[in-house]
């Protein structure tokens, strides 16, 4: 039995009448194409008249449609977009059988950064018209991206002053051994005067490079730089320290659509609640909205802002404490029912240290309390069960510093001391196992190479016994110390050790202006931790989803704008296709021409 067999090449096939016929009622151009001529190109920013002299250029309306179609099926690259143009019969039907060049491809959003940001809006708006987008609470979230920045071209100031030190020392070498190379016939093996010369030329430009890029710090005011894309920041990423954009988003919360975005050169997202919010609000058209995020933007100072705007940001307490505290000195000022309902700041701040609610915080998730200070120099302590703020004394009669002892579960120990082993440099502990060589002493952050630090990690953490005080579990020897008698281990022998039980109390250590202070107004705030446990679902999946479109997180183009530009495309290639899964195409279609 033979295979199936394909057509004859030679044979003459009779095509569709027209190009329409290879395009299903379905396929998704057809809302891309809807979607784009419904647009006024005009007024988001393109170019729409054409060019009356010269070349006629390529209808931005198509470019568009192009970058939407490919950003939809993965395609990124400009030279791939153009391959795709002359061969791909969807893409024949959308752009009419027009094939621009890859360069004018890539000039398209190079160009057109900003309207691009406005096509994105636009479509928010659409899903908006669709009754897609919820208008109560969104999900603020923040990633990072890779920016088109090679390591090698990212300094630090500390470190270019390091490697500047070190060059010189090694100029200085290569300079006496080219002298002795003049005085003396050179060794067998050694270096030739034309060789050392060619690397004294190298360490010389590579000196006057970072020469050039620490005097750029000095200007700038700032200790990094990135020289191929000056406005990405070396940021921690998963894959280590890499130079980087902090890409924030928000995400609503009923179907997921990604209602806004950010992209910024801020390491951490301390400082972003506020702004990610205000984002939302404009994007949604509300006057106030619930803003779900993450312990990374737990800045009090945020925080209270936002609620003094009207809005809900939604974050988990401090560590420990079941409302999140704010704490005011209590002055003595006259509150007029003007100043309760004022949208000044200034104004709500003089009702707060008052201690009387204006009317934005008179909320059920919101609670104000009078605190006078019981002992004079005392601190506040709170109690995590209930709530309350208490003194010292009362801390201390309710039994908030017992210790008790409790039993721990042991090993009987083979040996009672850590015994290192000079040939292999390995330790082995009192439970047999074989710790190996973790790097030198550090005494008073300074690196002695006198003491040698053991440890293993997989050892350590399945071993029941705690032998070191340290967290680690690291033990160091000094120079010739050949045994070490862990003091604390031989305690734990009996399988009782003393630590605290009560945990019920947590001091909250007060400012330096607080130390004064003799009545304070204490606000909690109180979050719904059941929005809280929905955070993940909402917001991880819209980057996950981007990120692998993306090509795991990694930028094409320089710059904050361009960045936007990109990642903009992303987004609304990502909304589109969420749309279109909750919508249909036919419903996709009906809200478009309507």
């Amino acid at each position: 039995m033979g295979y199936i067999k394909g057509a004859n090449r030679n044979q003459v096939i009779l095509f569709p009448d027209t190009l329409d016929d290879y395009v299903e009622t379905d396929n998704e151009v057809r809302v891309i194409d809807a979607f784009v001529e419904s647009l006024n190109v005009g007024e988001l920013g393109f170019k729409a008249e054409p060019a009356k002299d010269g070349r006629p250029g390529y209808d931005p309306r198509d470019m568009l449609k192009l970058y939407v179609y490919g950003y939809l099926n993965h395609i990124r690259s400009s030279r791939r977009l153009q391959k795709e143009a002359r061969r791909n019969v969807e893409l024949m039907w959308l752009l009419k059988k027009v094939v621009p060049d890859f360069r004018c491809i890539s000039d398209f959003r190079k160009d057109n950064a900003k309207a691009i940001k406005e096509v994105f809006k636009s479509f928010v708006k659409l899903c908006d018209k669709a009754e897609l987008l919820s208008h109560e609470s969104v999900v603020i979230d923040g990633s990072k991206f890779r920016a088109v920045n090679a390591d090698n071209k990212s300094y630090v100031s500390s470190n270019v002053s390091k490697v500047l030190k070190d060059i010189d020392e090694k100029i200085d070498e290569y300079m006496k051994e080219l002298d002795e190379c003049d005085k003396v016939e050179a060794k067998p093996g050694a270096l030739e005067k034309e060789d050392i010369s060619g690397i004294l030329d190298y360490l010389e430009r590579r000196k006057k490079q970072l020469t050039d890029v620490l005097a750029q710090l000095e200007a700038c005011g700032e200790n990094q730089v990135c020289t191929t894309d000056p406005e990405c920041r070396l940021m921690k990423t998963r894959d280590g320290i890499r130079p980087s954009f902090n890409v924030q988003t928000a995400v609503e919360s009923e179907n997921h659509i990604i209602v806004n975005y950010d992209v910024t050169d801020e390491c951490v997202d301390w400082n972003l609640l506020q702004k990610g919010i205000e984002g939302a609000k404009k994007a949604l058209g509300v006057k106030n909205i619930e803003g779900i995020v993450d312990r990374g933007y737990s800045n009090g100072n945020e925080i209270f802002q936002c609620l003094l705007n009207g809005d809900t940001p939604t974050t988990y307490p401090n560590k420990g404490e079941k409302c999140r505290i704010f704490r005011f000195r209590k002055i003595d000022d006259a509150i007029t029912e003007e100043m309760l309902t004022s949208n000044d700041k200034h104004v709500l701040m003089k009702c707060v240290s008052a201690g009387v609610l204006p009317e934005v915080l008179k909320r059920d998730d919101i609670e104000m309390e009078i605190y006078k200070r019981r002992e004079s120099g005392s601190g506040l302590y709170l109690n995590k069960e209930t709530g309350e703020l208490v003194s010292y004394a009362e801390m201390r009669n309710a039994g908030g510093l017992k210790q008790e002892k409790v039993d721990v579960k042991r090993e009987e120990p083979l040996q009672k001391y850590f015994e290192r082993n000079m040939e292999k440099d390995t330790v082995t502990c009192p439970m047999g196992q074989t710790l190996f060589y973790a790097g030198p002493g550090q005494p008073n952050g300074k690196k002695d190479p006198t003491i040698r630090r053991y440890h293993r990690a997989s050892a350590c953490n399945k071993c029941k016994n705690k032998c070191t005080m340290g967290k680690r579990r690291i033990i160091s020897f000094k120079e010739g110390e050949m045994q070490i008698y862990e003091t604390f281990y031989d305690k734990c022998r009996d399988g009782k050790i003393y630590r605290r039980t009560n945990h019920t109390f947590k001091y909250l250590q007060p400012k330096e202006e607080e130390s004064s202070w003799e009545e304070w107004v204490i606000i909690r705030f109180y979050p719904n931790y059941q929005h809280l446990r929905k955070r993940n679902t909402i917001v991880e999946h819209p980057y996950g989803t981007v990120k692998r479109w993306h090509g795991a997180g990694y930028l094409l183009t320089k710059g904050k704008l361009m960045a936007a530009a990109e990642i903009g495309l992303s987004f609304l290639a990502y909304n589109f296709r969420r749309a279109m899964n909750l919508l249909g195409t036919e419903k996709m279609m009906e809200i478009i021409t309507a």
